[in-house]
C-alpha cells in the first residue's frame, strides 16, 4: 500500500496511481523498505507503507543532503549527482535523483549490503520510469 501526501486535488489520478503501482513494483521485488518520492524541497509525494513508521526522516534531512551533494559534487567538478548512499550499522539508505531539471528524489532503505548492485539497478530502473510521471505532476501543480 502506498500513500500519498499531495494535497493539490488537481493533480492526475492516473498519474498518482502509476506512480503507486512503481513503489508496489520496487518493493514487492526486492528487499527494499521505507520507498518514498520526495521532492527535492522535503515534501514527500507518496510513500510505502514501511516508510510512514520514520514519516520524520523524509522531510527536510534528504532535501537537505541532495543540496550538498550536488554543490560538493559540481565543486569537485564530479558532474551532476545521481545517488547518496548512507552506510550505518543496521543497513544503508539510498538516495537516487534524476536529471538536473528534475525535481524529486526517490529515497530507501535496505539491510542486505551484498545485494546494493542488484538493489541499484532495481532503484534506477524504477526512478527511469517514474521521471516522466513526476515531469507531469510538476506541470499540473503550476
Amino acid at each position: 500500500m502506498v500513500a500519498f501526501y499531495w494535497s493539490d486535488l488537481e493533480t492526475d489520478k492516473d498519474t498518482l496511481a502509476e506512480l503507486m503501482r512503481n513503489l508496489e513494483w520496487l518493493e514487492s521485488s526486492t528487499d527494499l523498505e521505507g520507498t518514498a518520492i520526495v521532492s527535492k524541497t522535503g515534501l514527500r509525494v507518496a510513500s510505502s507503507e514501511t516508510a510512514d513508521i520514520a514519516a520524520d526522516i523524509y522531510s527536510a534531512s534528504p532535501a537537505t543532503l541532495i543540496s550538498l551533494g550536488e554543490k560538493i559534487s559540481m565543486g569537485l567538478e564530479q558532474g551532476e549527482l545521481q545517488e547518496i548512499v548512507i552506510r550505518g550499522t543496521n543497513g544503508y539508505t539510498i538516495i537516487v535523483v534524476g536529471s538536473i531539471d528534475n525535481n524529486y528524489m526517490l529515497f530507501t532503505n535496505c539491510k542486505k549490503g551484498y545485494k546494493l548492485g542488484y538493489y541499484f539497478h532495481k532503484i534506477r530502473k524504477a526512478f527511469r520510469i517514474m521521471e516522466p510521471l513526476l515531469k507531469q505532476i510538476e506541470k499540473q501543480r503550476k
